[in-house]
């Protein structure tokens, strides 16, 4: 055993897995802001312990079997994952709350296919995830880091030891520390660049963790072979280690950016050093606290633990149990370790001892898989979309602060023959409410949408080349009036009202340049926004409602100042009469036949058909004086634009669905109760 680190049982490294994963579950439960960090000692261990046990089957048999290492992986990790993703497919099917079925597909897909992280990459670049429920399988990206770990890195060590022969152990250190400095450098540039998501979650900025561990496992074989090993000196570097990486750690809530330029190499350093001096003086204070007991049968439970911990924090919620503060935490507590400790009892430890030399046994692990895919593919199936329905003059009057709309000046009468061009733009609200404000217009006859340029995120703060792109919308769709509203210019206009005010003036100056053929620009008041859902602190998302609002309303005023600078050529109209009615915010609003249809995404930001409609009929009601236009064809907001892609992203954002009874909406912050 004296040689083989890797084959012994060391308890205080399961004191490791529970310190990892106490401080995951701390940060999670918003206790401790550095405790991200003990995903990284995770990677750390997982690459020591790993490189162990190739090294020793390596030494015994003189060759790594590679289809018994993976299908002993596949057996210890596969089995209470399958468990935990079937269980919350099931529970999004059956309507469970905080989770929304057909958002769910994608992660948990990925879970089981150990590509979550590449996934997450994806999902992060898409504008629309940060409109998305909570992902209960979010934490399972640092799982499938891992796994590609296993999968990849005996590769490399059987493939340098056919190709080195006997130099490969002299070979093998140093191709891993050529690894691990590439890969840390590339995690640096990748985190102040490509951004820290990019960074954080993907395989080749963290696969320097694991590749650290197994340096360090080849150290400490070396190491613990020979008998002059100054033991008491490893202790006493793992005490000096232990604390280095417990400074860190408290001091990486953020995270700061000195952990990309080092810091988290330093502080992996350090826990490398500590799991280290656990085998090479396990007689050290450091070891023998940390196996002690009660952190040896936490670090036992670890793994289902952490598959546990994220789904109970997203489904146990102040709004889904009623219950806040030392209340729910125990409720949380005690359901990740029930789920845990049963996930352990019923799953992994009886599938471990499990004699997997029958066929039928070896088949349970790719039929379970294939089986929650089908699962998974059946119950979250988008839901049935929120449709439309007929409108009428009660869902759109004016607000009595609100004036009718003043006549435009437009250059030539406007006929079906040649209908009014118009260029739509502005951000992902107005890219869900143009299907609607198209359909409302063009019903008249008298106008043709040539241009819409909405899309996600946009505002002037992002598009510093907007002059030549409007002028460039311009010569190619020669739009003659120009509509636009958009949210991502809120803080700016909330910061600096002045300086926005300038800014915007001087943009919409040049789409109304003389002689380009615009004859008027209308801005909208941006659609009343409501309480982010998915914030599940009450609290905090109160706060953060009443934030934006105020953000949301310093930009209203700046537009509906900006406009009065272009008399006679430029209008603010007012969309509080429709989404703000009565000072209160609805995600359903309702039908002229008494009934509720939902209006805004689950998001209670973008629309869904019935409020783009609603939203659309508005607009046409202001601008027919104004514009001088016919009235519009029946039944326009019954056609096909609702079924645009845009009411399905992200998946089952609009369903068919009816608020609680005795519905009111919300009060608005800041509006008298």
């Amino acid at each position: 055993m004296e040689g083989s680190p890797g084959i012994r049982y060391w308890p205080s490294l399961d004191g490791v897995r529970a310190v990892a994963v106490a401080a995951v579950i701390a940060f999670h439960l918003g206790y401790f802001p550095g405790g991200w960090v003990g995903v990284d000692l995770f990677f750390v261990l997982s690459g020591f312990l790993i490189t162990s046990l190739l090294l020793d089957e390596r030494a015994r048999s003189g060759t790594v079997r590679l289809r018994a290492f993976w299908a002993r992986r596949a057996k210890r990790l596969l089995p209470a994952l399958v468990v935990v993703t079937l269980l919350l497919t099931l529970y999004a099917w059956l309507g469970g709350a905080a989770v929304v079925p057909a958002q769910l597909r994608s992660p948990a897909i990925a879970t089981l296919f150990y590509f979550a992280n590449w996934q997450q990459i994806g999902a992060g670049n898409s504008y629309f995830a940060h409109f998305q429920a909570p992902n209960p399988l979010q934490h399972t990206w640092s799982l499938s880091i891992e796994e590609q770990y296993y999968i990849l890195w005996p590769l490399v060590v059987l493939g340098l030891a056919l190709v080195f022969r006997r130099r490969w152990r002299g070979v093998l250190p140093v191709v891993s520390g050529v690894l691990v400095a590439g890969s840390v450098l590339w995690m640096g540039w990748a985190a102040h660049h490509l951004g820290v998501n990019r960074a954080y979650l993907g395989t080749d900025s963290r696969a320097w963790e694991l590749l650290l561990g197994g340096l360090g496992a080849m150290v400490v074989r070396h190491v613990v072979s020979r008998p002059e090993t100054p033991r008491r000196a490893w202790s006493v570097g793992a005490a000096v280690a232990a604390v280095g990486a417990g400074v860190g750690i408290a001091a990486a809530g953020g995270p700061p950016a000195w952990i990309w330029s080092g810091g988290l190499f330093a502080i992996a350093l350090c826990a490398l050093v500590v799991i280290a001096a656990c085998v090479v003086a396990p007689r050290g204070p450091v070891a023998r606290a940390l196996a002690f007991g009660p952190l040896r049968l936490v670090g036992l439970i670890s793994y289902s633990l952490y598959l546990w911990h994220w789904p109970v924090i997203v489904l146990l919620t102040p709004a889904t149990t009623g219950r806040t503060g030392a209340v729910l935490l125990s409720m949380r507590v005690g359901a990740m370790v029930a789920g845990a400790s049963a996930s352990y009892v019923l799953v992994e430890r009886p599938l471990r001892r499990a004699n997997w030399t029958l066929w039928w046994r070896r088949a349970l692990v790719p039929v379970g898989v294939a089986g929650t895919v089908a699962v998974v593919a059946a119950a979250t199936v988008s839901p049935v979309q929120a449709s439309s329905a007929r409108l009428s003059a009660i869902s759109t009057v004016h607000a009595a602060s609100d004036p009718p709309a003043s006549a435009l000046s437009i250059a030539r009468p406007v006929t079906a023959a040649q209908p009014l061009r118009v260029w739509l733009f502005g951000d992902s609200v107005m890219a869900d409410s143009a299907p609607g404000i198209t359909a409302a217009l063009q019903a008249t006859g008298d106008v043709h949408v040539v241009a819409n340029t909405a899309f996600g995120g946009w505002g002037l703060n992002r598009d510093r080349t907007f002059a030549a792109d409007s002028a460039q919308i311009i010569e190619q769709s020669h739009p003659e009036v120009v509509i636009g509203t958009w949210s991502w210019d809120d803080q700016w206009a909330e910061a600096d009202p002045a300086g926005y005010l300038s800014q915007l003036v001087a943009s919409l100056g040049d789409v109304l340049s003389p002689g380009n053929g615009v004859d008027a620009v209308v801005l909208l008041q941006f659609p009343q926004l409501g309480p982010n859902p998915y914030v599940i602190d009450p609290a905090v998302q109160a706060a953060k409602w009443a934030e934006q609002n105020r953000s949301q309303i310093a930009w209203n005023d700046v537009a509906r100042q900006a406009m009065q600078r272009f008399p006679g050529r430029a209008l603010y109209l007012s969309t509080q009469q429709l989404f703000a009615s009565g000072g209160r915010f609805f995600t359903w609003h309702r039908t002229p036949a008494g009934s509720w249809v939902r209006a805004r995404k689950l998001d209670n930001t973008h629309l869904c058909p019935y409020g783009a409609a609603e939203f659309g009929a508005l607009l046409l009601r202001e601008l027919t004086p104004a514009l001088h236009l016919a009235p519009p064809a029946a039944g326009w907001q019954l056609g096909s634009w609702v079924n645009s892609p845009n009411y399905n992203e992200p998946p089952g954002s609009c369903p068919d669905d009816h608020p609680p009874p005795g519905y009111a909406g919300v009060l608005l912050p800041g509006a008298p109760s």
